[in-house]
């Protein structure tokens, strides 16, 4: 599945050796924290509190576009405010 362009991991992913050298505790708290989410094959996520556009709208799952609608993340787009 693809994502729209906006969508990202959360910053200061740790990957490689780096997990590696977490304790059991370490990497509980990193994936708790979203740390590993490309470590562990999670999607990106939507902006937390942007506004997403018409391009985000035509990668999105109809499930994506129920939750990022709930979020108000579509609220500008309704408006005609953005692209």
């Amino acid at each position: 599945m693809t994502h729209p362009p906006t969508w990202t991991h959360p910053t200061g992913q740790i990957t490689g050796d780096a997990v590696k050298a977490l304790t059991p505790e370490e990497y509980v708290q990193a994936a708790d924290a979203g740390l590993l989410d490309k470590h562990l094959g999670r999607a990106p996520r939507p902006p937390a509190e942007g506004q997403l556009t018409r391009t985000d709208l035509n990668a999105m799952s109809p499930e994506q576009i129920d939750t990022a609608t709930e979020a108000g993340q579509f609220d500008k787009l309704m408006r005609g405010d953005a692209a």
